[in-house]
């Protein structure tokens, strides 16, 4: 079972025990749901299980007088949820004109958002990526977003032919909002591979820094010699200041030794400062006669 279905699974099995949260769960089916007839409403889901749990919500709110119809095409299973039902139709009308409800209780936030994710969300594998999306007509889309943006949220949209996509792409969203959906069990998975990639993305982060360092020192070591050759190759080698001298020799004669270890080979030990700004000046030196840009 993916991470997607056993979200949904999880939040199939949770109770809508208020009545209220019943009120605002069969908002969230019908917020994606489309009028079929004068006072008959379809809503398009594409898991039996999804569609069994909105059918008893939907038929215990607003009667029995309701339809399932499976179809499919090219490897496809679509099941379309039909209710005859004025005081439905009214109630989709109302969301389309007047947008989502302010609900006070927090259960009934979650009912909402769990309803709508249900008919219209997608969530990826977090082991491979981070992304969460809400499926919907364009006009319902806008109205959506405004909604998550006044619950703490910022997510972002695309437009498609089809509709519109409402988002969500970084970890720490993605997690709150499944949270909020009332998710116990499949929130814990994502957090922990968070965690993980954020650990080996912080290591492979130290790697290349180290890698980095070194590339740096390696390169820096290498115009180091090449400026002590070409002033001992220019006779300049002896008109250096001798403290200058001592240096060059030291790094000469040890050219893989970091400044640290530079430092302590001097007697008596020079600072790291020190030494950096000793070998500072030779390249200097070799630059002013010459050396070009070492």
């Amino acid at each position: 079972m993916s991470f997607a279905e056993e979200l949904r699974a999880e939040l199939i099995a949770l109770p809508q025990k208020k009545p209220c949260c019943r009120t605002s769960a069969t908002a969230g089916f019908l917020f994606s749901a489309t009028f079929s007839g004068k006072n008959e409403v379809t809503l398009r889901l594409k898991s039996k299980e999804v569609a069994d749990y909105a059918l008893a919500l939907l038929a215990g709110q607003y009667g029995q007088n309701s339809s399932l119809c499976e179809s499919g095409r090219c490897g496809h299973r679509y099941y379309d949820l039909t209710i005859a039902s004025h005081a439905c139709a009214k109630r989709l009308q109302n969301l389309i004109e007047n947008g989502v409800e302010h609900y006070s209780c927090d259960g009934c936030k979650s009912a909402f958002l769990r309803s709508v994710f249900l008919t219209a969300g997608t969530v990826s594998d977090p082991h491979k990526s981070f992304h969460l999306e809400f499926s919907m007509p364009h006009e319902r889309a806008k109205t959506f977003m405004e909604y998550l943006t006044e619950l703490g949220y910022s997510p972002k949209c695309v437009d498609r032919p089809s509709g519109s996509g409402v988002y969500f792409k970084d970890g720490a969203s993605i997690e709150d909002l499944i949270l909020q959906m009332g998710s116990h069990h499949a929130i814990y998975d994502l957090m922990n591979t968070r965690i993980e990639r954020d650990i080996r993305n912080n290591e492979n982060r130290a790697t290349n820094c180290v890698a980095k360092n070194i590339e740096r020192y390696v390169s820096a070591s290498k115009k180091q010699l090449d400026a002590i050759e070409f002033l001992m190759r220019k006779g300049l080698f002896e008109q250096l200041d001798p403290s200058l001298q001592i240096t060059a020799k030291l790094r000469y004669d040890n050219p893989d030794a970091t400044l640290a270890e530079l430092s302590e080979l001097h007697a008596p030990t020079v600072s790291k400062s020190g030494v950096n700004h000793r070998l500072q000046r030779i390249l200097e030196e070799a630059e002013k006669n010459g050396g070009g840009r070492l």
